[in-house]
C-alpha cells in the first residue's frame, strides 16, 4: 500500500463561505493552489515577494505539504495587479473578489479530499460511513515532527532550547527577542502543537482500555483506535485553566509539566485559555473507485473521496482505512 506516491494522489479543496462584495474594499481575495509547499512557507514567501508583513495576508487553515491543495487568502490594501504579478514555482493565484473582512484561522467549514491509495493487491469494500478518532495528524507536528517540542520548550520557559530547535542563529543571548522575530501566529502554532500532543495522548489512553482497540503509528507516538463506535465526548486542549483529571495528571507528570506553566509572562500574547475538541467525528458519504494502478505494475489503486470538517485530518482517516484494506 502506498499513499502520496505523487502529489496528485492527495488533493485538498477548502470549503469556506466568503462574504464577497461588488465594490473594491480594503480586502482582496485570491484562491491559492500550491503543490509541495508548506503553508507557513508559502505565506512567508508571498509576503516577501510583495514586500509586506505576514499579518497582512489572512488564511483559514494550514494545508498538507505533500499534496495539491487549494485555499482562499485575503490581502490587506494590496492592488490586484500587484498580486497577479507574483510568480512562484508550483503556486497559482486566482482572483476571486473583494470582501469587507479578512480571512482568519478557523473561518473555513472544512475540506473536500480526493486521495489515491496505490499498490493494492485486491479490492476491499470500504464503509460509506465511519466514526473517526479525531486525532491531530502528523502534519500538525511539522516536517521534522518537533513543533510540539518547540511549544513545550516555550511553555517550560526554556527559550534557548526553543531557539536551538528552530535553528535560530544567536547574535546575543536575548532568546525572547529572537523568538519574537518569528510571526506571532507561528509561535502560537508551536504552543498549540504541544496542546495537540497532550490531546492525542488523552484520547489514546482512553481507547487503549477498549477490548477491540488497534494501534496506528504516528510521528507523535503510537495511537489507539477502536473497531466499534463509541459515544462522543469532549477532550480539552489544555491551558492553565484546564480541569484536572486523573488521566491528565498522569500525563503532565510524565511530561514534567504543570498547568501554571501555560501562563507565559515573558510572552503573554502566547497565553490562551482551554478549549474543547470532540473525541470523534462521523464521516458521511465516503465514495471510492478502484482501477488499475498506472504507477505500480499489476496492482490496483482506489480513489477515495470525502469531506472532513475543519480541524480534522484526512491522514488519520486513511490510517484507519488501512486496517480495513489489509
Amino acid at each position: 500500500m502506498k499513499i502520496k506516491q505523487v502529489p496528485e494522489d492527495f488533493i485538498v479543496d477548502e470549503v469556506i463561505q466568503l462574504k464577497l462584495v461588488k465594490d473594491r474594499t480594503n480586502y482582496i481575495i485570491f484562491k491559492l493552489t500550491k503543490t509541495n509547499w508548506d503553508s507557513f512557507k508559502v505565506i512567508n514567501n508571498l509576503s516577501k515577494a510583495l514586500n509586506i508583513k505576514n499579518k497582512l495576508i489572512g488564511y483559514a487553515g494550514n494545508k498538507d505539504k505533500l499534496a495539491i491543495t487549494s485555499q482562499y487568502v485575503s490581502f490587506y490594501k494590496i492592488p490586484k495587479e500587484r498580486i497577479e504579478r507574483v510568480k512562484m514555482h508550483d503556486v497559482k493565484l486566482e482572483f476571486v473578489g473583494y470582501a469587507v473582512d479578512r480571512i482568519n484561522l478557523g473561518d473555513l467549514e472544512g475540506n473536500n479530499f480526493i486521495i489515491a491509495v496505490r499498490d493494492l493487491s485486491k479490492k476491499v469494500i470500504l464503509p460509506k460511513d465511519l466514526q473517526l478518532e479525531n486525532y491531530f495528524g502528523d502534519q500538525r507536528f511539522g516536517n521534522k515532527a518537533n513543533t510540539h517540542l518547540v511549544g513545550k520548550a516555550i511553555i517550560k520557559k526554556d527559550f534557548k532550547l526553543a531557539c536551538e530547535l528552530l535553528n535560530i542563529p544567536m547574535s546575543n543571548n536575548d532568546f525572547i527577542f529572537e523568538l519574537r522575530k518569528q510571526p506571532r501566529r507561528l509561535l502560537r502554532f508551536y504552543i498549540s502543537s504541544y496542546q495537540a500532543f497532550i490531546w492525542n495522548k488523552l484520547l489514546s489512553n482512553h481507547l487503549k482500555k477498549q477490548k477491540d482497540s488497534l494501534i496506528i503509528k504516528s510521528n507523535s507516538g503510537d495511537l489507539y483506535i477502536s473497531k466499534s463506535n463509541i459515544e462522543d465526548f469532549k477532550i480539552p486542549l489544555i491551558s492553565f485553566d484546564a480541569e484536572m483529571s486523573d488521566e491528565l495528571k498522569s500525563i503532565l507528570e510524565e511530561e514534567n509539566i504543570q498547568l501554571k506553566d501555560f501562563i507565559i509572562p515573558q510572552m503573554p500574547e502566547l497565553t490562551t485559555e482551554t478549549v474543547y475538541r470532540n473525541a470523534f467525528i462521523d464521516v458521511k458519504n465516503i465514495s471510492f473507485e478502484y482501477s488499475d494502478d498506472e504507477l505500480n505494475k499489476n496492482k490496483l489503486k482506489v480513489v477515495i473521496k470525502f469531506f472532513l470538517p475543519k480541524g480534522c485530518y484526512a491522514t488519520m482517516l486513511i490510517s484507519k482505512l488501512e486496517n480495513i484494506l489489509k
